[in-house]
């Protein structure tokens, strides 16, 4: 059998093989609501020329300048001081959340760490902060250019903290996801549980859906 192999170079310009390639849904699962729609980098799908009245773009490249560009333009966030008091290393990442109530997840490459999916995340880089690096993580395990809309939770691991974001999709698409992730799928609210195979990831969803329903009660009281 033919080895198959990630479009996108390793971390040191290798090629990355995938093993147990992910399969593509059908073009028309991106446009329906309930509907999981995955793009595999393996079996590349149709994907519509917008979503959500949002282009799916090739062409979108990280900052000139580097990713601390970013620091100050998501200074505008409302969120806690940084969680540095159990000396566990930092880490951020985007829950990218679609105008349809789907959500963005990513399918490491080769199942790393035995996870199935998981939201786009990343340790913190130096110099950049936690939004900043949550959007680089985003960019670089999903395609996606995202914006931070709100902090949601920090999830605390055995070595970890992980910091949260709610995020919006403004630009980019799957087909350029990094070699880390093997697959990218938008997958509807009630799906997560299931699809999230790692419990720290399923933590992230009560105060996810708490969320929500704030954001929602808030719309109907502005209406």
């Amino acid at each position: 059998m033919k080895k198959m192999y990630h479009p996108a170079p390793g971390e040191n310009g290798e090629k990355v093989e995938i093993v147990e390639p992910s399969i593509a849904t059908p073009p028309v699962s991106w446009t329906e609501p309930n509907a999981i729609a995955t793009y595999s980098v393996s079996y590349p799908s149709l994907l519509p020329e917008t979503l959500n009245g949002v282009p799916f773009e090739t062409k979108i490249v990280p900052p000139r300048k580097g990713w601390s560009e970013l620091n100050e333009h998501y200074a505008y966030l409302e969120e806690p001081p940084y969680p540095t008091e159990s000396g566990k290393r930092l880490t951020s990442g985007c829950v990218i959340l679609e105008p349809d109530w789907r959500v963005w997840i990513v399918h490491p490459t080769n199942r790393f760490a035995d996870i199935a999916s998981t939201f786009p995340k990343g340790r913190l880089d130096e110099g950049l902060s936690l939004a900043a690096n949550a959007v680089k993580e985003s960019w670089e395990e999903s395609g996606l250019w995202v914006e931070p809309m709100t902090w949601l939770c920090d999830i605390e691991r055995t070595k970890t903290v992980t910091r949260y974001y709610i995020a919006r999709r403004i630009a980019g698409s799957p087909e350029k996801t990094g070699w880390e992730s093997q697959a990218v799928s938008l997958v509807p609210l009630e799906a997560l549980p299931t699809l999230l195979n790692r419990p720290n990831d399923r933590r992230v969803l009560m105060p996810l859906f708490e969320s929500l329903l704030k954001m929602i009660e808030l719309n109907k009281n502005s209406l």
